[in-house]
């Protein structure tokens, strides 16, 4: 069988969800394809991985999160649809499969061919919770009607393109993330979702093939006193919140690992000290096992790493998502969100402010609170066991070639 796979351009991440599924299916004799943004294509080629250079809306201003220029400039939505529609005629695919990619289903409607998605359950238009707010939240029903208003707004400004094409039109623009078979790398007990028929649970798509830096493993571990990780992502990464949290680290006794995701330079945003190791791309899988504790951008490929591991999360959002998933890490008792929830406005620097606003010792609360609460090990050990029953890379080929 042939396979094409279009991952959202937005993270390095959804590429590496793309990889490790193709690479189950490519080992069992089938054919697989990647599409991806020209600025992207380098990551992919320096795995000399086969791909194609597709257009995405996220080009339109380069955000790591969904903004609603994506969906406001028609032509640049048309062409990303033309593109793709051209391409899946070109290869002719038995299935194509979408990683947070919003103009894909239309694409393979247009061309006849099935579509499957991935996406995390706090995507998908079934979330029981309010994305980013917890369910205490006294400002609950604004933020609930804020973050919706955002994804119909999307969804009008979308379909702005969708019927000079003949595509039916979406309500949510969350609607575009379903395919015929939704595939949720995220877990029941993680985030709740309604179960809708064609929704799978499939559990965390890890993948241990980055770029990783060379790394004496046993220098790093055998320090002697508690080993903590930086890792904002590939994404962005903000230089100041890295060198604080390394300052406030290092003076409550940890040695710290700082992984950047591939957006760094190491020399320019990260002081060389004494317990404090810095990589552009760090084996989190050979690190994880080590360390007590995680300070990250809430990104699930990370936080499902962490949690596999019984680490503890600290979690400094800079989107909702991210936020949203501090707060699920809140619910099953193995992290916690590091600023006060906000309702989200369009900018990172509801997130960004509210760190302003605190204090190092505050920072030093948050963690004791966490990493020295006997529950947390406890409920580390639960969410552990619940992840070892997923194969996700695995359950999704197996699906796909049936």
């Amino acid at each position: 069988m042939r396979f094409l796979f279009v991952p959202g351009n937005n993270s390095l991440s959804h590429a590496a969800k793309c990889l490790t599924i193709s690479e189950r299916l490519i080992s069992r004799g089938h054919e697989c394809l990647i599409a991806i943004t020209r600025g992207n294509a380098q990551f992919l080629k320096n795995l000399d991985h086969e791909h194609v250079i597709l257009p995405d809306i996220q080009e339109s201003d380069g955000a790591g999160f969904p903004s609603i220029s994506w969906f406001t400039d028609r032509h640049r939505i048309i062409e990303a649809i033309k593109a793709e529609t051209a391409l899946l005629n070109e290869c002719k695919p038995h299935r194509v499969i979408g990683v947070f990619r919003f103009t894909l289903k239309a694409s393979a409607q247009i061309a006849g061919i099935p579509y499957d998605s991935l996406i995390c359950g706090c995507m998908t238009p079934y979330s029981q919770s309010v994305l980013g707010v917890p369910d205490d939240e006294p400002d609950q029903e604004f933020s609930k009607n804020n973050i919706n208003m955002f994804f119909l707004s999307a969804g009008l400004k979308f379909n702005r393109a969708l019927s000079p094409l003949g595509i039916d039109k979406v309500n949510d623009i969350r609607e575009t993330l379903m395919g015929d078979r939704t595939f949720l790398w995220d877990f029941p007990e993680f985030n709740p979702v309604s179960e809708k028929e064609g929704m799978i649970h499939v559990g965390p798509l890890s993948w241990d093939k980055w770029p990783y830096d060379t790394l004496d493993i046993n220098s790093v571990i055998n320090g002697g006193s508690p080993l903590a990780v930086i890792s904002f992502g590939t994404c962005a990464t903000n230089a100041a919140i890295t060198k604080r949290m390394i300052r406030v680290l290092v003076d409550m006794g940890y040695r710290v690992i700082v992984a950047g995701g591939g957006q760094m330079v190491v020399s320019d945003k990260v002081p060389e000290q004494d317990g404090v190791t810095a990589c552009v791309f760090a084996p989190l899988e050979r690190i994880l096992p080590h360390a007590s504790l995680i300070i990250s951008h809430g990104g699930q490929m990370t936080v499902f790493e962490a949690l596999y591991n019984k680490v503890p999360v600290i979690v400094m959002p800079f989107q909702p998502e991210q936020a949203h998933n501090g707060i699920c890490l809140e619910r099953i008792g193995c992290g916690r969100l590091l600023v006060p929830s906000r309702t989200f406005v369009g900018s990172s620097r509801i997130y960004t402010d509210a760190l302003d606003r605190m204090k190092d010792q505050d920072i030093k609360s948050a963690i004791i609170s966490l990493v020295d609460n006997p529950e947390t090990g406890k409920c580390l050990d639960q969410i552990s066991d619940v992840l070892r029953h997923y194969h996700g890379p695995e359950t999704v080929a197996s699906i796909l070639e049936q």
